[in-house]
């Protein structure tokens, strides 16, 4: 946007450039020339933005052409050299300002990090601290099961030791002791008996052996879970703390990186600081100029020209700003200004007078001339604060009426920030005192009413009270 503003403010330029250069009459092209400066005397339209815009205060020729004379003499050095110098501390400021957002913004993510790593590494402590929880149930579950195990292989032991004895018994009795034992029998009674012992020792060996291999199953089932639930707990311990240690190495690796911004941003301050410093003092330079500076050619120069180098820093302050709410996605207010001051009167873009020393006086503003009754804009939003509807005086005269200190029927728009801007000559005023208007608001029509010798606007922009030279700020393509 700054440098599309940039762009414009070159074609305004050129009408600035005409002017001074004394070129009236030529045309740049078929919509913006200079055109005869004979519509409109100077007297009367030397104010400061004061109650004496609506009361009067002229000044004679004879003041201001000694005025000039004094002026030239104590305002004698170039001071473009103090114009210069501020821009470039504020260029500067500006730069050390949009690192410091960066800066800012850097710094803001820093710590949205930093937060996210520590949450969750809290978060992991707090797994930790349930598996610690866990592991100590699991424990408890390990020693019982454990116990459980030591019983279980104790019974196995005594059983294999049982089926030795067993064993032991049957080699010492050999393979015919079930024979024997049944021819010994004295009845059938006895053999029935006998065959009844041998299938219960028979049952008996059986019972051995089944209880082994089902306390050998158990034990290895128990051995098994024991195992795998070490197994976990111990994968779930080292992922738990191969996490923490990661998210703890970059939570240092991101305090070390926001101390370090943190650094370069306390750096930064401080050269701004300074700059502001040295700025003040060249601020507090051209404000004494301006505060010297007489109403002739040369010195008035001067306070135009110190006037438009606060302005311009006072001007990329504001567009900065207002930059930065659009880019965050807010909306400026339907009456609140943008600072870019938009051509009042679309389609006339002839100039026949601008700003600078004309007829032993000092002209303050730009004459635009047109058909009388043509709407005249608000060049920016604002608050209406003074109005002048008193003069019937509304055709080309030689001397001053005295209506509207020389303006006429006049409108004055605040802009905030000590910004104003006046529109004379006015046949008609449409607004009223504490109206808000937009810009390209219609304020009334073009006339000739106070000091005038012809139909046409004469706008002025001030700052602080002082007069810039409109055709630097007023862009022809809004």
């Amino acid at each position: 946007m700054n440098r599309l503003y940039s762009l414009k403010r070159i074609l305004t330029f050129i009408i600035a450039f005409a002017v001074t250069a004394g070129i009236a009459g030529s045309s740049y092209n078929s919509s913006l020339k200079i055109t005869s400066a004979d519509t409109e005397s100077s007297q009367g339209e030397d104010y400061s933005y004061t109650d004496s815009v609506a009361d009067g205060g002229q000044q004679s020729d004879e003041q201001t052409e000694n005025d000039d004379n004094s002026q030239e003499e104590s305002t004698g050095f170039d001071i473009t050299q103090y114009a210069e110098q501020l821009r470039e501390l504020s260029k500067k400021q500006t730069e050390i300002n949009e690192q410091l957002d960066q800066y800012d913004e850097d710094i803001e993510k820093s710590e949205k990090k930093q937060k996210l790593l520590k949450e969750k590494i809290d978060s992991i402590n707090d797994e930790i601290d349930v598996l610690n929880s866990y592991m100590t149930a699991l424990e408890l579950q390990i020693n019982t099961n454990q116990r459980n195990i030591d019983k279980k292989q104790a019974e196995i032991n005594k059983g294999i030791e049982d089926f030795k004895q067993r064993l032991r018994a049957m080699y010492i009795a050999g393979s015919d002791s079930y024979t024997t034992m049944l021819l010994e029998s004295d009845s059938f009674y006895d053999i029935l008996m006998r065959l009844e012992l041998i299938k219960r020792v028979a049952h008996h060996d059986d019972t051995i052996i089944d209880n082994l291999i089902k306390l050998k199953t158990e034990y290895e089932d128990m051995q098994k879970t024991l195992d795998k639930q070490k197994a976990e707990y111990d994968a779930q311990y080292t992922q738990y703390t191969q996490q923490k240690d990661m998210l703890s190495q970059l939570y240092r690796s991101s305090t070390k990186t926001q101390q370090e911004l943190k650094a370069k941003q306390k750096k930064l301050r401080e050269q701004n600081e300074a700059y502001e410093a040295e700025r003040e003092q060249f601020e507090g330079s051209l404000s004494g100029i301006l505060k010297s500076s007489g109403s002739g050619g040369t010195a008035r120069d001067n306070e135009v020209s110190a006037t438009m180098a606060l302005a311009d820093v006072k001007l990329e302050e504001l567009h900065k700003e207002i930059n930065d709410r659009l880019d965050k996605g807010e909306k400026l207010g339907d009456t609140e200004p943008d600072y870019y001051f938009a051509w009042p009167v679309p389609g006339a873009y002839s100039v026949s007078s601008g700003v600078g020393a004309r007829w032993g006086s000092y002209h303050t503003g730009l004459d635009i001339p047109a058909a009388h009754g043509t709407p005249i804009h608000a060049s920016c939003s604002g608050k209406v604060i003074k109005i002048n509807t008193t003069c019937t005086h509304d055709y080309g005269k030689e001397e001053s009426c005295g209506c509207g200190g020389g303006y006429g029927n006049y409108v004055i728009i605040d802009h905030g920030n000590e910004f104003i801007t006046l529109y004379g000559h006015l046949t008609e005023v449409d607004v009223e005192i504490g109206d808000e208007v937009k810009k390209g608001d219609v304020i009334g029509k073009m006339g000739s009413t106070g000091f005038s010798t012809g139909d046409h606007l004469h706008i002025e922009i001030r700052y602080q009270g002082y007069i810039l030279n409109p055709a630097f700020y007023l862009d022809v393509t809004q």
